[in-house]
């Protein structure tokens, strides 16, 4: 009894180092790149400040920034790390270790969290410092909705992300994807251009809809002005940056519309996690796919007899480790031959 407590107390902190490593070094991979900071950083604090010191007193810019910021860091520059792991072989050595598949997500996950939050706090602490008619909209923000918006919106993101990475066996394609995604929000949902023009061309509202980041950086801009009905009546008499964010005046219509997608993402990913463990851990006779590559690998390793074989049997190993379901199926093949 002891002795199963031990192995299950050793296994939680073996995880737990693991989980703490791979956070660690997820927010390195942020921080060490000078792309990722300029992108994920610099450039929207720049963009930011720019619209400010024209128009100081834009209720919506803020907001909107922060929205743009998440979703380029939730999505482009979380893709492009996952992107990074993958093509560097470093999923294939962290999946042939036989850690808990949920580790390394959860890990990536949290490293984003903390990276979104951090430049949140600088980006609302220089804007505080720098533009006094920044700071007077602070008496009338609904924190409620503006930080629900902000996780739900980071959240979705990073499924988002998430799902295009797993689904999509191409990272150029996936790339392709997630820039898209980033572009669109970036120009159309008010970082790029103020939303109160964007808001009046019926058409492309319209066709923002289908956009899934529109509907909480909507609220994110509602609460930053208090606007509990998604209805803006402006500034003074003449109803200055007013805006009608067209969800129904019900603020519960953009949070069903999200934690749907939400809920169908992450059920989703869940799912295919759990098959790939099953598929990883066994073949269809119940054999240790790892302990059978292990064991192949290293009887071919013993046959090599120059630096270019040994090589050349590493990239077929790597390959056979990254497609265990062809293995499963040569292995089949093999076991159903020599019956007959």
């Amino acid at each position: 009894m002891k002795m199963q407590i031990h192995k299950k107390y050793k296994k939680v902190n073996n995880n737990f180092k693991s989980f703490k490593d791979l956070y660690i070094l997820s927010l390195k991979t942020f921080i060490y790149s000078p792309l990722n900071m300029f992108l994920g950083v610099f450039l929207v604090i720049f963009t930011l400040f720019i619209w400010l010191l024209f128009k100081g007193n834009n209720p919506f810019l803020f907001s909107s920034a922060i929205g743009a910021l998440i979703v380029r860091n939730g999505i482009h520059t979380f893709h492009r790390a996952l992107s990074n792991n993958k093509n560097s072989g470093f999923d294939k050595r962290i999946n042939s270790t036989g850690l808990n598949s949920f580790i390394k997500p959860g890990a990536n996950i949290l490293a984003n969290f903390t990276i979104n939050f951090c430049i949140i706090v600088l980006l609302m602490c220089l804007t505080l410092l720098f533009f006094k008619e920044q700071r007077a909209l602070f008496s009338s923000v609904n924190w409620t909705m503006f930080l629900g918006g902000t996780i739900s919106l980071w959240l979705l993101c990073v499924l988002i992300s998430y799902a295009i990475f797993m689904f999509v066996e191409s990272t150029v394609v996936g790339s392709i994807y997630v820039s898209l995604i980033y572009i669109f929000s970036y120009n159309l949902l008010g970082c790029a251009f103020p939303y109160e023009v964007v808001a009046r061309i019926n058409w492309l509202n319209f066709i923002l809809y289908f956009l899934p980041q529109r509907y909480m950086l909507n609220v994110m801009q509602a609460g930053w002005v208090n606007a509990k009905n998604l209805v803006y009546e402006g500034l003074g008499e003449e109803q200055l940056y007013k805006v009608d964010f067209r969800l129904g005046e019900n603020l519960a219509i953009p949070f069903i519309i999200t934690y749907s997608l939400i809920l169908i993402l992450s059920f989703c990913l869940i799912t295919f996690i759990i098959f790939k463990v099953k598929q990883k851990k066994v073949d269809v006779y119940g054999t240790s796919i790892v302990l059978k590559l292990s064991t192949d690998y290293i009887r071919d390793i013993k046959k090599c007899s120059n630096i270019v074989e040994l090589k050349q049997l590493r990239e077929n190993h790597m390959d056979e480790l990254k497609n265990n379901s062809k293995y499963i199926k040569k292995i089949s093949l093999i076991k159903t031959k020599k019956k007959r």
